[in-house]
């Protein structure tokens, strides 16, 4: 029998499309030409090169004739996407989410600073999503969503830069895996999205950019202050998630059969004591981009452990929680033609590393471990793009802890344009060398006209059930996107 609630969902989207995409030919007549902007190629999980950014395409603006007397400028633009994603192991959909997201950036002028100088910027980004078949699958997922995104100010001054409020704050050089990029949590819900652009959420900060003076044979140089007056770390899937995990459905089942109690998550709550700190000095040197980065903060991912209740039946308590540590690092990347090294090396001397454990004891450790990203990105005749990522951890006394010392690996991303660059297809995924399964996603993306982006794309999980990627083997699904920008 047809369900009705994606016939409903596929009419609305059809719907709003065919109304958005007659008003957006009704804004365009009067908007100014927007300036081409060039990117380079990067995160091979990103997905920010598979649909065009919204600040790309046509804007809908409050805009005077003459710029030099203009105090505000406000731009409206965004999307809307249907996104279909179809589970291969039980033929169902397990998320047919539909999207509207708004984005509005403003600035403002003053006549004292040179022609089009904004040194107070503004953006904010909204959505309402509506997804029945991930809300049937899951109870992460709610039926209808609207949410704020980011929301944050900028001061951004000759030598000094400030940013407030709520935002993504990538970090590192590593394309795929960076060790360093400890600020937004992980995405729960959908935490094997196309990379961090899709996976990982905004979270309150501040934001301090000094452009240091320029001297000798450094080009440029600058030291940034990230200040999270409270830690935002990873929430648990619910159970019976897609995303679950072998290991926290195990513990489930555990504290059914009533071996132990397991408790909530116990997250860091408290603003100002429970922060984190991110200093980076930057620096350019011969073409090569350095950096030197300092965190102190807490576990993005939870760690289990336990303890006797001390009632009537001393019952035993699993408690999740998100221990504090630190982690110093650096990272570089050089240009070299058309191609990009890139490089990552962090050293977190105090990690809590959760130990081997049995259902009647729960525990970490902590421990010092090195983690190290080494990647080459290359375009090889016109568009041939080739982009391996190197990665790998090294646990001291891992192999009493964890079982293991070493586990390193590898991400990939191949991929070419076809019909006169309208079509990109190729493939991508990760790959371990140390026995944790992998994935393995070919994709396409064809631009038919302007503002109009579709994508087909099929994941698929390997590897042992109880390992970091095969657990996931039930979630092959091929995906569909369709996206209208505006």
């Amino acid at each position: 029998m047809v369900n009705f609630h994606r016939i409903v969902s596929a009419s609305l989207v059809l719907l709003i499309f065919l109304v958005v995409s007659k008003a957006g030919q009704v804004f365009a007549v009067d908007q100014p030409e927007q300036q081409q902007i060039t990117t380079i190629e990067g995160d091979p999980f990103a997905g920010e090169d598979l649909f065009p950014s919204a600040f790309d395409d046509q804007s809908f603006q409050l805009h005077d004739e003459n710029r030099a007397e203009k105090k505000v400028d406000i731009a409206l633009y965004g999307y809307l996407e249907t996104r279909n994603r179809f589970r291969l192991t039980d033929e169902r959909f397990i998320s047919t989410r539909q999207r509207l997201w708004l984005e509005s950036e403003g600035k403002a002028f003053f006549h004292e600073l040179p022609e089009n100088t904004a040194p107070l910027r503004s953006f904010i980004s909204a959505a309402v999503d509506y997804d029945p078949e991930g809300a049937r699958v899951s109870d992460d997922i709610d039926q209808v969503r609207p949410y704020f995104e980011e929301a944050f100010i900028t001061l951004d001054l000759p030598r000094f830069n400030l940013v407030l409020g709520r935002k993504m704050y990538r970090l590192g050089t590593g394309d795929g895996i960076n060790p360093l990029d400890l600020i937004n949590p992980l995405d729960h819900r959908d935490p094997i999205a196309n990379g961090r652009a899709d996976s990982r959420l905004p979270v309150l900060l501040g934001a301090a950019t000094v452009n240091l003076p320029v001297a000798g044979i450094f080009q440029e140089s600058s030291v940034d202050f990230i200040y999270v007056p409270r830690a935002e770390v990873n929430s648990l899937s619910a159970s019976g998630s897609p995303w679950e995990g072998f290991g926290l459905q195990s513990l489930r089942d555990g504290a059914a059969t009533g071996l132990f109690s397991l408790e909530g998550q116990d997250k860091p709550d408290e603003y100002w004591n429970e922060a984190e700190y991110l200093l980076r000095l930057s620096a350019t040197l011969s073409g090569w981009d350095l950096a030197l980065i300092g965190f102190s903060g807490y576990l993005d991912s939870p760690i289990f452990t336990s303890g006797i209740d001390a009632g009537v039946n001393e019952e035993l308590v699993v408690t999740p929680v998100h221990p504090s540590f630190s982690a110093f690092g650096i990272n570089f990347a050089k240009g070299f033609a058309r191609s990009t090294l890139r490089g990552e090396l962090a050293l977190k001397p105090d990690l809590p590393v959760m130990q081997n454990s049995s259902m009647q004891n729960f525990s970490f450790e902590r421990t010092a471990v090195v983690e190290g990203v080494l990647g080459l990105d290359r375009t090889l005749g016109t568009n041939f793009y080739i982009n391996v990522q190197y990665f790998f951890t090294y646990t001291e006394d891992g192999d009493e802890l964890i079982g293991r010392t070493y586990d390193d690996g590898m991400t990939y991303d191949l991929h070419d344009l076809f019909l006169d660059d309208a079509l990109e297809a190729g493939i991508r995924g990760i790959v371990s060398f140390s026995g944790q399964g992998g994935t393995i996603e070919p994709y396409f993306s064809y631009e038919p006209v302007d503002n109009w982006v579709l994508e087909f794309s099929a994941l698929f999980f390997y590897g042992d059930e109880e390992k970091r990627y095969g657990q996931f083997d039930d979630n092959d699904a091929l995906t569909l996107r369709i996206r209208y920008t505006f």
